[in-house]
């Protein structure tokens, strides 16, 4: 894995953030916040929706992640926003 920008270190503070984050980066593709939290709980790593929705805010601030609306017309919230990495 290429060299992480400061920004995005500075999340990593806690052995579920870097687990959270490593999970997001191995991702070829993109995904929701409710397949990443679902993926994480089927490999047993423990963390909640709260926090894998903080960590995944965090890294679209960050400029890590793009986001993308998954449905038009919907008020927008956790489940039709669609996560992919910044290019």
């Amino acid at each position: 894995m290429k060299e992480l920008p400061s920004r995005v270190k500075e999340l990593l503070t806690t052995p579920h953030r870097e687990e959270i984050f490593n999970f997001i980066a191995s991702q070829p593709d993109g995904f929701t916040l409710h397949g990443v939290h679902a993926a994480l709980k089927n490999k047993k790593i423990t963390a909640s929706i709260a926090s894998v929705q903080n960590m995944l805010k965090s890294l679209n601030y960050r400029g890590y992640l793009e986001t993308f609306d998954v449905k038009v017309g919907k008020n927008p919230g956790r489940s039709t926003i669609f996560y992919k990495k910044a290019q």
